[in-house]
């Protein structure tokens, strides 16, 4: 928001500099409106573009806590299977991986070191699924270990990748050809003319920040990012996650 203000307020500072130095060059027409209407065409492509993949971002951490939590519940329960089990390792795994994504999501770890955990934990959920007998069970463990990785690299795309690079340099084009029409244009009432070019301007960079900030869901290491998905149910998740293993390793020992 300061950057937006930032903006508009060195606009309207150049059009009041524009006036008075008497460089207003052009005068407003008919096709103004059609200028008008052309960005408002982009800029309502643009957010319901990143507004669709916002909505499916705001899935995807639920989507990992649940295959998180289940794989912790299930991984728990093996030496109920099978008396032999010793699965408290795995469940650190299993835990370490959590934490892991939570940091990762955040921008606190890298792509590589988040696989490297992950490779880790999928090696330690083999392991725990070797004691169990049944093949559905050892089934469902692997099958929870891909949703995990599947939504890991949905979280990668949507926020490497912007959307539809070419609208956006239109759009940015069109609010700079808008903005630079509105500068230079013949104004009598340089108060009013001033008025209403510091809201269209507003309107239109602040529309042009949101898209950017919509277009990455996951900006927690950006620190102008505002508009990201909410952790918390990973959060709440992880939290349970660890009261499970503690519960495992007051149940069954250090193992």
């Amino acid at each position: 928001m300061v950057q937006v203000c930032s903006i508009v307020f060195g606009i309207a500072i150049l059009k009041v500099l524009i006036h008075y130095l008497g460089l207003e060059l052009i005068s407003i027409n008919p096709l103004f409106s059609a200028l008008v209407a052309s960005s408002v065409f982009l800029f309502g492509f643009l957010l319901n573009g990143v507004l669709t993949d916002y909505k499916e971002s705001e899935k995807l951490p639920a989507e990992i806590a649940s295959a998180l939590e289940l794989i912790a519940r299930e991984v728990s329960a093996v030496p109920l299977h099978n008396h032999e089990a010793v699965v408290g390792a795995d469940l650190d795994a299993v835990g370490e991986l959590g934490r892991a994504i939570l940091a990762w999501i955040r921008g606190d770890l890298s792509t590589e070191q988040l696989m490297k955990v992950y490779d880790k934990a999928h090696d330690h959920v083999i392991l725990s699924s070797l004691w169990l007998s049944h093949s559905s069970l050892k089934g469902r463990l692997l099958i929870e270990m891909a949703a995990i990785i599947r939504a890991l690299n949905r979280v990668d795309v949507i926020r490497e990748t912007d959307f539809v690079k070419m609208v956006y340099w239109l759009a940015y084009t069109a609010t700079f050809l808008l903005c630079t029409g509105l500068i230079v244009a013949r104004s009598e009432a340089i108060m009013e003319s001033t008025f209403f070019l510091m809201v269209i301007s507003f309107l239109l960079v602040f529309l042009l920040h949101l898209i950017a900030d919509l277009d990455n869901p996951f900006g927690f290491s950006d620190p102008d990012s505002v508009e990201d998905v909410s952790l918390d149910v990973l959060i709440v998740t992880q939290v349970r996650v660890d009261r499970i293993i503690a519960n495992h390793h007051r149940r069954f020992g250090q193992s």
